[in-house]
């Protein structure tokens, strides 16, 4: 480039006194302090979660606190036979303390044992035996509670009448429910015996031992003879 064509392109010195080229260098300076603001108040973006308040980590620690000590207070033990949404500890104990077998057994016969052995305690002829006056109710505790835990197959008779179905055996359930319906049946329809106990039942379960095959009439009468 010749001398004369720089002169034509050169700003001069006059060049910084016009409106337009100051405006210019005064915009690009605006713009970068405006953009370094804005990098200020913003954080670099990184990868992965960000992390989570220290408020509402003790927000949730409290609530898990507050949560264990609640079920711990209304949550029954978890037990399987607690539905009233109000239960409380002073309410349970009273229940077990008024805990009645004869009303557990009527349950529970009802439920389980009414269908073969009938409400009144007749049973079915040829199949299911009498429970009303029957020696086998009314006489040994222990042989009644080794024939529930086990079952009983084979030809049976009660009173002059002849049976042949099977007992199934109820040892799956809890001590004091099978005393329970045990104590019913031997103080229903006239039954005239003793209350049995869950003793008895869990002495049963030790000398039964490790026999899971039902029992047959006979050997239940050779191990408790009427």
């Amino acid at each position: 480039m010749s001398n004369e064509e720089k002169r034509v392109f050169s700003p001069g010195p006059d060049a910084k006194s016009r409106p337009t080229l100051e405006q210019a260098a005064y915009g690009d300076e605006a713009m970068q302090e405006v953009h370094a603001q804005l990098m200020r108040e913003k954080e670099e973006p990184r990868e992965g979660f960000s992390p989570v308040p220290v408020f509402f980590i003790f927000l949730f620690g409290a609530l898990m606190f507050w949560g264990g000590i609640y079920i711990a207070k209304y949550s029954g033990g978890f037990r399987a036979d607690v539905f009233d949404p109000a239960w409380a500890p002073q309410k349970a104990a009273s229940a077990v303390a008024a805990f009645d077998p004869l009303k557990q057994g009527k349950k529970l016969y009802a439920r389980t044992c009414q269908q073969c052995h009938q409400a009144n305690g007749q049973g079915i002829p040829g199949v299911y035996p009498m429970l009303a006056q029957s020696p086998w109710v009314l006489t040994s505790d222990e042989r009644l509670a080794h024939l529930l835990i086990l079952g009983m197959s084979g030809p049976l008779k009660v009173l002059d009448h002849e049976y042949n179905g099977n007992m199934p055996p109820v040892g799956m359930w809890k001590d004091v429910d099978i005393a329970a319906v045990l104590t019913y049946i031997r103080q229903e329809w006239d039954n005239q015996a003793p209350a049995v106990s869950e003793e008895t039942i869990k002495k049963a379960r030790q000398d039964i031992g490790k026999r899971s095959t039902p029992w047959t009439p006979a050997e239940l009468t050779n191990l408790y003879p009427f």
